[in-house]
């Protein structure tokens, strides 16, 4: 599982370029009803999965606030030994800085018994800032961390991994 810091509306097209084969991804429910990017959406297919907004924790989970359809499918993507991507921040930062991480990302990768890879996304705020259309012509680097194993679904682990993951994505940013 791709877990990556989230600058740009660029990040979630960017990414899949650079893998070596087609990913899932976890996207807000309100991006299908977004002109373009919308259609690209649709067009992604059944990789494309819709996320309704709301923290993701086992303690949600069992109580059912949790959207366990996106969950369901984003876990079975990883079943099937796919990529997914999944953007931990829960949405774009508006400064650049990088948002606390939600431990979404660490359950699934716990229920599938699948590694998280840290990725940071160098130079997409620049190119496409919040409240820009067009994008600019910008330098763009992707920088790959270290896997990180998840032991286990226990909360205490669930942070720990999350926390391993934005420790690796800032310091991918700070040398960059």
């Amino acid at each position: 599982m791709i877990v990556a810091n989230h600058a740009s509306w660029l990040d979630p097209f960017i990414l899949p370029l650079v893998m070596a084969r087609k990913p899932a991804v976890l996207a807000m429910t309100k991006l299908w009803r977004t002109p373009g990017v919308g259609l690209v959406m649709r067009m992604y297919g059944r990789l494309a999965i819709p996320l309704r907004r709301g923290a993701v924790d086992t303690q949600a989970f069992r109580r059912g606030a949790v959207d366990t359809r996106a969950f369901r499918r984003a876990l079975a993507a990883l079943q099937d030994d796919r990529l997914l991507i999944v953007f931990p921040e829960g949405g774009i930062t508006p400064d650049g800085t990088l948002r606390p991480f939600q431990r979404g990302a660490a359950l699934l990768a716990a229920r599938a018994d699948a590694p998280l890879l840290p990725v940071a996304l160098i130079g997409t705020g620049n190119a496409l800032p919040l409240g820009r259309i067009v994008p600019r012509r910008r330098r763009i680097t992707v920088r790959v961390g270290v896997p990180i194993s998840v032991a286990g679904g226990a909360r205490e682990e669930l942070d720990r991994v999350t926390q391993e993951a934005a420790a690796q994505i800032r310091a991918l940013l700070a040398a960059g």
